[in-house]
């Protein structure tokens, strides 16, 4: 009986196994190729060995992330040639190795003895460039990957980036913005297309004016005594009210929106002639500029003005009498208006 084999001599350097014809598919599989001899040295011509091959990632010592057994005979010059990947798998799947992130090994044993351990230097790069997720039609690349592809993070759809999109021209991207009102400004978001409908919508509204007319009803309705000031409540009638911003509980106006209006009242008293004074203004007048005194020889009296006023704001008309005679007002004849300007 011949003695157990214990030597391979490498005659060819690992290579990635090239396209076997024209139309054939091509394979990840590693090309080894050696001479077996004796451990006196004298070669193996045509035996049946078995060649046994391990690989490992990141350290030579470390437990095989792939194993796999190959029986194969020598030739008359005691030459062997194998495909690594293509043997009978021990443990692992040779086409799920993670080949190129950090540096792998093969263990060689034969016949159950190991040979020795070397570094595989450029062939996993190449099995990662003959990668068929990615394959080139024409000037393009294609992946064919079913899964998500992740850049610097674990990833949550088919393409995701942990950092800026560059495009050749202009500012680089970091965010696919859902804010309908844009109210980032940024240069480095890219509104959704409900994003920028909702905004465009929401800018282009046609919203319906403010505008309101409430009237009293009835005559003497409400008392004036001397040297008092009352709020002027005596409007049960609304003629028209845009926004339902007229209360007709509290006969105030509450405003809708901020900004600038005109506002306009008229007060008839029932008292033809007294010898009273009568002050009207509006409650958001901050002094009294812009009110309105008259005898007690004029029915009507009357106060209109431009005010900036704030949403939710409550406006209402005073009257004042300065005289030392009790009067009465008039609901009909009387009347409360105002809109917005803008």
């Amino acid at each position: 009986m011949k003695k157990v084999i214990n030597n391979i001599i490498i005659i060819s350097t690992l290579l990635l196994c090239t396209l076997i014809s024209a139309q054939s598919v091509q394979k990840n599989f590693i090309n080894y190729q050696g001479v077996a001899k004796s451990d006196s040295g004298d070669i193996l011509s045509e035996e049946s060995i078995n060649i046994q091959i391990a690989i490992k990632f990141g350290a030579p010592d470390i437990a095989a992330s792939y194993v796999e057994n190959h029986t194969i005979t020598t030739s008359t010059n005691g030459v062997f040639a194998l495909l690594i990947g293509n043997g009978t798998a021990v443990t692992g799947d040779f086409d799920t190795l993670q080949w190129g992130g950090i540096a792998s090994y093969v263990t060689v044993s034969l016949n159950g003895a190991e040979i020795g351990t070397n570094e595989l230097m450029a062939v996993p790069y190449a099995i990662t460039s003959g990668d068929t997720r990615w394959v080139s039609n024409g000037n393009d690349i294609e992946n064919i990957n079913s899964g998500n592809v992740g850049i610097d993070r674990t990833p949550t759809a088919k393409l995701d980036i942990n950092g800026d999109l560059k495009l050749e021209n202009g500012t680089s991207a970091n965010e696919i913005s859902i804010d309908p009102t844009l109210g980032g400004n940024s240069n480095n978001a890219i509104p959704t297309e409900r994003a920028v409908k909702t905004y465009v919508d929401n800018a282009t509204a046609t919203t319906t004016p403010v505008v309101f007319k409430v009237r009293g009803n009835g005559f003497a309705v409400k008392d004036l005594d001397a040297n008092t000031t009352i709020e002027t409540d005596i409007w049960d009638i609304r003629t028209y009210d845009t926004r339902n911003a007229f209360n007709t509980t509290t006969k105030r106006f509450v405003v809708p929106e901020s900004g600038y209006y005109y506002l306009h009242a008229v007060v008839r008293q029932s008292n033809t002639v007294t010898t009273s004074f009568f002050r009207i203004s509006f409650n958001v007048d901050t002094g009294i500029d812009f009110t309105q005194i008259v005898d007690g020889d004029d029915v009507k009296i009357d106060v209109s003005g431009i005010y900036f006023l704030n949403v939710g704001q409550e406006v209402f008309v005073s009257l004042r009498n300065f005289g030392a005679g009790d009067v009465r007002v008039d609901g009909t004849g009387s009347w409360f208006e105002g809109y917005k300007i803008n």
